[in-house]
Parts: structure tokens; sequence; C-alpha cells
């Protein structure tokens, strides 16, 4: 037998859940509502689409493993300059490679609990001990918790924000006060992979303050409200002493040529963005209100998603609606997550909850 290094071996890999052409191979005319992966709704816009296919005869050659051209849009998107930006194969595998730099024997990760699946499995990658620390009672990330739990060799921190599954959210406030306590070895990530969702307030991303201060960056993906998540493209904004570090425990040409010609594109429309967000906005609404009615508990969400309690037996639960063709997130016994999709979607998430939990009490 191959020698797989033991923790690798008793790993439990991510799960994504069943892809949409299994489910549209299943389902058929009956239809599908894909509501499990937080991807947007709708494809991307019109212009990326062209693009892509424009940029598809140079795939024989390498792509630009420095992505110039996104860096320089994003930088001017945030003001900042382009050596404060760090693309990757979308925000996970940034996280990863900045996990693989900052992990190694006598390390640990301290990070929120439940969240991003892939924080467990990093800190597997890097070698590195998990210190998860439970959310508050309102499942939110305990802050005075996760400092405290903050040690000697602590050289990560994660918080992400609005948190994934839960959709609870920290102002910038918040964080930013966590942030100044945390010791200037220890590096703060804020996971910001669905920041564009968030109508708390205005100004509620940490990159304004990520690019003054060394031992903080934040994650940002064009997986979600930008409708590429089948391209895997993202980044990190940081200081770039910083950036030029962590890079260094990344692969060469991780971001591909067109992922690269797709997000360039999908910066041009930030109307587009703007309106993507209030349909969103509208979605949760709807199933916020609609779980409401029926008395079902549920996180308020500053996402794209919404987690709610459907009490005991909910993976059963889960599975029926997979059954009719709603594929919705596997949770925890008594949790489930939904993603928001088109009204139709939303409509048709709630038509067949009504429909298993019926079934359930008759």
């Amino acid at each position: 037998m191959v020698r797989i290094r033991a923790a690798i071996d008793q790993l439990v890999p991510y799960d994504g859940g069943p892809g949409f052409e299994e489910m549209a191979g299943r389902f058929g005319p009956r239809g599908i509502a894909m509501l499990a992966g937080n991807e947007y709704p709708t494809p991307p816009f019109p212009e990326v689409v062209d693009a892509i296919a424009s940029a598809a005869a140079g795939i024989n050659r390498y792509p630009d493993a420095g992505t110039v051209r996104l860096r320089e849009a994003l930088a001017g998107m945030l003001g900042t300059t382009p050596d404060c930006v760090w693309t990757g194969a979308g925000s996970s595998e940034n996280l990863t490679t900045a996990a693989r730099a900052l992990g190694g024997p006598g390390t640990s990760f301290v990070y929120p609990w439940p969240s991003f699946a892939m924080y467990p499995i990093n800190a597997v990658y890097a070698d590195a001990e998990s210190i998860m620390v439970p959310l508050d009672g309102a499942l939110r990330t305990d802050l005075e918790a996760l400092y405290g739990a903050i040690r000697d060799d602590t050289t990560l921190v994660i918080i992400c924000n609005p948190n994934n599954p839960t959709g609870s959210y920290l102002s910038r406030a918040e964080i930013q006060e966590f942030a100044d306590r945390v010791p200037e070895s220890t590096l703060v990530l804020v996971d910001e992979a669905y920041g564009e969702f968030v109508a708390a307030e205005e100004d509620s991303s940490l990159i304004p303050l990520a690019v003054e201060r060394p031992n903080l960056v934040v994650a940002r993906t064009f997986s979600k409200i930008y409708g590429l998540a089948g391209l895997r493209v993202g980044y990190m904004v940081g200081q770039a002493p910083t950036l030029r570090s962590l890079r260094k425990a990344q692969s060469p040409f991780v971001v591909g040529s067109l992922a690269e010609v797709a997000a360039t594109t999908a910066l041009r429309f930030p109307e587009r963005v703007r309106q993507r967000f209030e349909l969103n906005r509208e979605g949760v609404d709807y199933i916020e209100g609609a779980l409401s009615a029926r008395g079902i508990r549920y996180v308020p969400t500053q996402a794209n998603f919404i987690w709610l309690r459907l009490g005991p037996g909910t993976p059963g639960v889960v599975q029926e609606l997979l059954e009719m063709g709603t594929l919705i997130r596997k949770g925890t016994e008594e949790w489930t997550r939904v993603s928001i999709g088109t009204e139709s979607e939303n409509r048709r998430f709630i038509r067949d909850l009504d429909r298993v939990l019926g079934q359930r009490r008759s």
C-alpha cells in the first residue's frame, strides 16, 4: 500500500453535493431547483460570456502567472495598488495556500464553528492544530471567545463574515476592534466570500483596513454574485509584503486565462452587481417571510442563503426534497441551509417544503 500521511488518510474530504448536470439528467423535464451551493442562480453577464468565447482560441498558451490585468482592474475598483491584490482559483484556494504558508508542526489555527467546511480541512493540509470556537447563542461569531482561544502558537485566525452556513454578520467596527487586539505575529483572515450581499451597513468590508496593517488580509471571490463559480477565480487584499510571503506557498498558473478574462470583464458592470444584490434581497425577504409565517426558526441573513431549523430528522427532509428535484444543503440533525435562487426556485422550495412537512405530520 502507498503510505499516505495518516491525517490525510483519515480526512473526510469536502462534499460539494450533486452537480447541475447530474441533477438535470436525473429529473429532466420535471426541472430542478439548485439551492445548495450558494451560487448566483443566473448566468454571467452576456459580455462576460462573449469575452470568454473570444479568448478561448488562446488557451494553448499558459495564462499570465501574475494575472496583471485582473489585479490592475481590482486595484482600480478597490482604490489600492496591484501589489496589494493576490489572485487564486477561488477564495478557497487562496485560503488553502495561506494555510500552507502559516501552518506546520507546533502551530494552531483558530476559527468559529460551524463555519466554512474548508477551514478544518485546511488545518489538516497545513499540519496545524484546529481550535474551533462555538458560535454564540444568536449563532454569531463570538469574538471574545475567539480572542480567548488564541495561543502563543496560533498563526492564523479566520473570521467568515457573513458566516457560512448561518448567514450571521459582524459589523466592520466589531471586527476592527477584535483585530486591534490580536498579536502582530498572528494573521487575521477575514473571509468575505459573501461580502457583496451585505445589506446591514453601507461600508462593510475590511479591505480598507487590510491595506493598512501587515497581519490582516481579506478574501473575496467571483464565484458568488458575479456568477463565475465554474471558472474558479478569487482574490485576497492586504499589504504587499504579507501577500508576497503567502504567495510563496501557491502553485503557478492557478488562475486560468479564461477565468482572468471573465473576472476582468465582470468588473466593468458595477450597476448590474447592484441589481443582483437587490434581487437577492427580494429572495431573502420572500423566504424569510414564508418561514416566519410557518413558525420555522431561521437566522436572519446578510448573505445569499438562509440557515433554518426544521428540528430532529432534518437530514430526512433534505433527502425528500432532493427526491423531488429541490436540492438544498445538508446541515446538522436539526438545521439545514437553503441558497437564494430565482423567484420560481424560491417559490418551489417553499411549496416542496410544505409538501414534505405536511406528509410528515399526517
